[in-house]
């Protein structure tokens, strides 16, 4: 799949899945979720790095807001 080819979530739309790679590419940042390629902004570069190989929620709600969906332990 090409960067053109990427998802781009529209307002309302939120993806499910691991993370499983994030990469800063000419258009944008690309993040492969579950079998997903999706394009988002750079700035949320930094916050998805720290996440890659959990389970994690994008939310395009007024902006984008990303949750990590692994429960916490102990």
């Amino acid at each position: 799949m090409t960067i053109s080819e990427a998802y781009r979530l529209s307002e309302l739309e939120e993806v499910l899945g691991e993370l499983h790679s994030v990469e800063i590419e000419e258009l944008g940042l690309v993040a492969v979720i579950g079998k997903i390629t999706v394009l988002l902004p750079e700035e949320l570069a930094e916050k998805l790095q720290a996440l890659v190989g959990k389970r994690i929620g994008i939310l395009r709600l007024d902006g984008y807001h990303v949750r990590c969906l692994e429960a916490k332990h102990g």
